[in-house]
């Protein structure tokens, strides 16, 4: 039954296959190719795709009505391809004919239809006007959010929308992106984030662009320059400037918070704010303020207007003699407290004082206001100056000092005169006295005739008829004939004396002359220098006398030195003159008297002591003079910066009150905190600025400048203060000292610098320790350093270096430091002279190059058994057949062309003294017909030539290959067994030389006694002599050995050449008269043919 099932199964399967294989031509279209969404523009092709199998026809159809093709119609701009695709020539859009829409395609034979899906024609289209659009002007705050909206203009399809910033098109990114919508989005807003925006649309139809927007962060301001505090004196010009940046710039203004701007002297130019001729009102507080859109901002400057010191105590003119003591008192006053500085007359610009400072001569009080001169001296004359200066400005007073060494003489003002007068009458002689410097004493004396010695006048003594007024005039009463005589008026005072006579006559009936009225005396005399030897004097006559045409002026002069007044000019017809031929640099004194035919005058008052021009000092014009230290007493200049440039320049600037015309240039004084006073000259009254160098690092100056004219020094400017900057110090720590400790540390201390040497604050130590090669650095604050973990036995090299603000100094020399083993358990002895601290352990100075003596005593020792062994291989491949016949002494006649030259090229001689009867050596040195003098050849001298013993060794060498010197023989002919020559040494090269002069006188030689030489036989000969040797009337040194020394020493004399036999040479010694040795030679080389030459040339 299942298999029967299973059959009918099989069987109706293969039928139906067959039947669905006999029908496939007969079904209906299958669609190959579905047509698919199209977007095309207006006017544009398009073309909607389908195709099917088996299809007899295909229709289109859009939006439920069939598509009239060209086929149809031919006008249609619709095409059937046959592919049964639609092809549009050119898409229409508008209100009657448009191809937009739903397209389907339908394929269809005899057997069926089929339908494709449906596709849509899109006409892209998109408007001009956008929905949203960001403004034209975008502010906002840095740091903020910034939003640019945009809406695309209409379309089909929907525009997409992009950013373009300054023509690139914006990215995202976390910061900035684009929403959904198409706002631009700007998160925590930069300054870089400023520019012009543009929103563009695009779609297939086109593309749109936005209005561009302004997009401006904007940031708030800030002060890129802050306004200074200024302090100044009164009557300068202040600038405050405040420079403030931002986005939009900022605008920058200026109030007072605690008062008004003096707007009728101020003015504002940008950021700046100038006030002319500050006032003490002025000070206070000045604020500038920086405002834009994003904010505002402010800043702060105190102004503070300084008056200037006030002289409430000037110091006085001063005349005194040397020795005596001076002192003078200038007070100033201010707030701030100023400086008192003293100016001395002397030319050296830096001749200054200040408080509680003395030059050895000249001291300066506590609080500067008493100047004192203990020993005063003719030198110490001249113009002194008192300053006072303050930050707020300088104050000057100047006064004049003449010490001169002495005073002038008194003068006779109205003396005696000749008188004839009757028997009976009264007789008055006057006698008054000028001294203006000290007391006079007036004394009178009588005289009877010249020649008679004159006896002096004591009131009511020797006759009472005679007395003396308080004014110093004799009167005689009762007048008899012995009266008549000679009357001398005589005044003494400490400054000198004079005196004036006069002739008294008695005669019978003689007739009394009356007085007559005397001229007024004029005026004290003014003084002025013209020149070096010449001064200009004026006076103004007496008011209550009378001075007529008849009338003429004399004047008088003293100098020290002199006993009496001189007359200087004795008809003065004006009311000055002109002294000449004065001597320069001397004091003067000068006095004027009217004279009329009645007589001269009572003296004037004396004039002040003048001290005239040194040589070679140019005297100015007493006009300009007065001029110029008038305009100079006014404030001319102040100090506007001190600006510092490096650690030893500063840049000073500065500027004119007044018209500087009559400024011939400014002294720069700079200051320092412990009293150094230092001056730079700045010549020209157009600088305005001056760079100081040289100045000390990390010292506090103060600095003011002096203008001046000539010799004329005018009021200083204001005083600045500062502090220059640290540098590297300039010194490497000293005294390195090292210490091992119980516990194996080892402490190593230094001494500190002092603040020249640290040009700063010394904020710390720089150790170096190097070992095997390694450096380890280490840095401290205090002048020592504990180092743990150190390993006996090897050296270690230190190094120190202090450190300022400014940097590291330079390092101290490396000092060594020696361990050596344990030396707690066996201590070393080192030599003093070269340990720096023997504690522990060993502190070598740097000198001692220890690593250098470790390193040279190898390397020399292996030179020297490198050396051996050459040698010993060349002494191993010579074939030595050494002759025993000594050439040592030839005959120098034999020789005449010859010289003896030693090794030091000079002719020097020095005789043996302790030969006696020792033995020549044997050994051959030179062949037989050798004839050169090469080794010594002891020279024969005369007894009487007072020879010396003297070191001469005369040496000619062959060239090397013809010999070589050995160790034990002087000279040894080598020849290899190949016929090479040896290898010579030049041992001369490495011994001192011989002795530049003879030996002492008592140098002792050994001899036991000295005895006379005597010539035995042979001729006497004589070789050259030199400028060493002592004979004759030379050098004339005395010899050690002389008639009365116990010492004896042996000349040699050459033999003859006849003497030589078969070939031998004999040498006789005086001493041993004939006992000669024979030395026999076995064997003579051939002579070379070369020259031979000297190895010391």
């Amino acid at each position: 039954m299942d298999r029967f099932a299973l059959v009918l199964f099989v069987a109706g399967f293969l039928t139906c296959g067959f039947a669905a294989a006999s029908n496939t031509g007969a079904a209906a279209p299958v669609i190959k190719e579905q047509p698919d969404n199209v977007i095309a523009r207006r006017n544009d092709p398009a073309t909607l795709n389908c195709a099917a199998a088996g299809a007899t026809s295909i229709t289109w159809f859009r939006d439920g009505e069939q598509v009239v093709t060209s086929s149809q119609d031919p006008r249609s701009h619709r095409v059937l391809l046959p592919s049964g695709s639609l092809f549009f020539l050119r898409v229409a859009t508008g209100r009657r004919d448009t191809d937009a829409g739903t397209y389907w395609c339908v394929a269809s034979n005899s057997y069926g239809v089929t339908r494709s899906r449906n596709a849509s024609l899109v006409v892209a289209s998109i408007s001009y006007d956008f929905q949203a659009q960001a403004e034209a002007l975008v502010k906002v705050r840095a740091g903020e959010a910034a939003v640019l909206p945009c809406k695309p203009p209409k379309g089909s399809p929907e525009p997409s929308i992009k950013w373009v910033k300054n023509g690139q098109e914006v990215g995202n990114s976390s910061r900035v992106f684009v929403t959904p919508d198409g706002d631009l989005v700007i998160n925590q807003t930069l300054k870089e984030d400023s520019a012009t925006y543009v929103c563009a649309a695009t779609n297939v139809a086109g593309s749109r662009e936005s209005p561009p927007s302004e997009l401006v962060i904007m940031n708030p301001p800030w002060i890129q320059q802050y306004p200074n505090n200024v302090t100044t004196a009164s009557g300068v010009q202040i600038e405050l400037e405040c420079k403030a940046l931002g986005s939009p710039p900022p605008r920058v203004t200026w109030y007072r918070p605690d008062g008004k701007i003096p707007y009728s002297r101020s003015k504002i130019e940008e950021t700046k704010l100038t006030i002319e001729q500050a006032a003490a009102t002025d000070s206070g507080i000045y604020t500038c303020e920086a405002s834009n859109e994003a904010g505002s901002i402010s800043a702060n400057a105190t102004v503070t207007v300084v008056d200037a010191p006030v002289l409430t105590e000037k110091p006085q003119v001063v005349r005194t003699t040397a020795g005596s003591k001076l002192e003078m008192v200038c007070r100033v006053v201010g707030n701030p407290e100023p400086m008192t500085v003293w100016r001395l007359p002397p030319r050296n610009r830096t001749a200054l004082l200040l408080p509680s400072q003395s030059n050895g001569h000249a001291s300066v009080s506590h609080d500067g206001q008493i100047l004192t001169i203990e020993q005063s001296t003719p030198l110490d004359s001249g113009v002194y100056y008192c300053w006072g200066i303050s930050s707020g400005g300088g104050v000057s007073a100047h006064t004049k000092v003449m010490v001169v060494s002495g005073y002038p003489p008194p003068v006779i003002g109205v003396g005696p005169k000749d008188l004839t007068t009757a028997p009976g009458s009264i007789v008055s002689l006057p006698c008054e006295v000028v001294s203006e410097s000290a007391t006079p004493k007036v004394s009178w004396f009588y005289r009877a005739a010249r020649g008679v010695p004159p006896h002096q006048i004591l009131e009511n003594i020797d006759n009472p008829r005679l007395s003396i007024t308080i004014n110093g005039a004799l009167i005689i009463k009762d007048i008899q004939a012995e009266d008549a005589g000679i009357y001398i008026c005589s005044v003494k005072a400490d400054t000198g004396k004079t005196e004036q006579e006069a002739i008294l006559q008695i005669k019978e009936n003689a007739n009394m002359k009356i007085e007559k009225r005397l001229p007024a005396p004029p005026s004290k005399p003014q003084v002025t220098a013209i020149n070096e030897t010449s001064v200009y004097l004026r006076w103004l006559p007496n008011s209550q006398g009378t001075f007529d045409s008849d009338s003429w002026y004399t004047v008088e002069f003293w100098k020290y030195g002199w006993e009496k007044w001189q007359v200087a000019s004795t008809v003065v017809k004006d009311e000055s003159c002109i002294i000449s031929d004065l001597k320069p640099g001397e004091v003067y004194t000068f006095f004027i008297r009217a004279v009329s035919k009645l007589g001269a005058s009572f003296p004037s008052p004396w004039s002040d002591p003048f001290l005239t021009h040194p040589s070679g000092d140019s005297a100015v014009q007493p006009d300009l003079l007065h001029h110029a230290r008038r305009r100079l007493a006014r404030p001319t200049v102040t100090l506007t910066g001190a600006n510092i440039t490096g650690p030893s320049s500063t840049l000073l600037t500065w500027q004119f009150l007044t018209n500087p015309d009559i400024i011939e240039g400014v002294l720069v004084y700079f200051v320092t905190g412990g009293g150094t006073i230092n001056v730079a000259t700045v010549l020209g009254s157009s600088s305005s600025s001056h760079h100081l160098h040289s100045l000390e690092p990390y010292t506090g100056y103060t600095f003011f400048i002096v203008p001046f004219w000539h010799s004329i020094e005018g009021t200083p400017s204001n005083s600045l203060s500062l502090v220059t900057p640290e540098d590297i110090p300039m010194e490497s720590p000293a005294n390195v000292e090292f210490t091992l400790q119980d516990d194996g540390s080892a402490l190593l201390t230094w001494s500190t610098l002092t603040l020249k040497e640290a040009r700063g604050k010394v904020i710390g130590y720089q150790v170096t320790l190097t070992h095997n090669g390694s450096q380890i650095a280490e840095a401290v604050s205090e002048p020592f350093l504990i180092i743990k973990d150190l390993v006996l036995g090897p050296l270690y090299t230190v190094r120190v270096a202090a450190q300022t603000g400014a940097g590291l100094g330079p390092f101290s020399s490396p000092v060594l430091m020696d361990l050596g083993i344990d030396l707690s358990r066996q201590p070393h002895q080192h030599d003093s002279s070269h340990i720096i601290n023997s504690g522990s352990a060993v502190l070598y100075a740097p000198g001692q190059q220890t690593w250098l003596i470790y390193l040279l005593v190898p390397v020399v020792l292996l030179l020297f058994v490198a050396t051996l062994y050459y040698v010993r291989r060349l002494h191993q491949k010579s074939n030595l057949n050494a002759s025993q016949t000594p050439v040592v002494y030839q005959d120098p006649t034999a020789y005449p062309g010859h010289p003896s030259i030693n090794m030091y090229s000079e002719h020097k001689l020095w005789q043996p003294s302790t030969f006696g009867n020792s033995t020549l050596s044997s050994v051959k040195l030179l062949p037989s017909d050798h004839q050169l003098n090469e080794y010594a050849e002891p020279r024969t001298r005369r007894v009487e030539e007072m020879t010396e013993p003297y070191a001469t060794t005369s040496l000619l060498m062959r060239p090397p290959a013809a010999r070589c010197h050995g160790g034990s023989v002087p000279m040894r002919q080598l020849l290899s067994r190949e016929g090479s020559p040896c290898v010579r040494v030049n041992w001369a090269a490495f011994l001192p030389p011989p002795p530049s002069y003879p030996p002492p006188h008592d140098l002792d030689l050994g001899d036991p006694k000295c005895q006379r030489m005597h010539m035995q036989e042979g001729p006497r000969l004589y070789a050259a002599s030199s400028e060493y040797d002592n004979i004759s009337t030379s050098a004339k040194y005395r010899r050690p050995c002389d008639a009365t020394s116990e010492r004896s020493y042996y000349m040699y004399t050459q033999l003859p050449v006849s003497r030589y036999r078969s070939g031998s040479l004999t040498f006789q010694n005086n001493k041993t008269n004939n006992n000669s040795e024979r030395l026999k030679r076995d064997r003579r080389p051939k002579r070379p043919t070369f020259p031979p030459y000297n190895n010391t040339q």
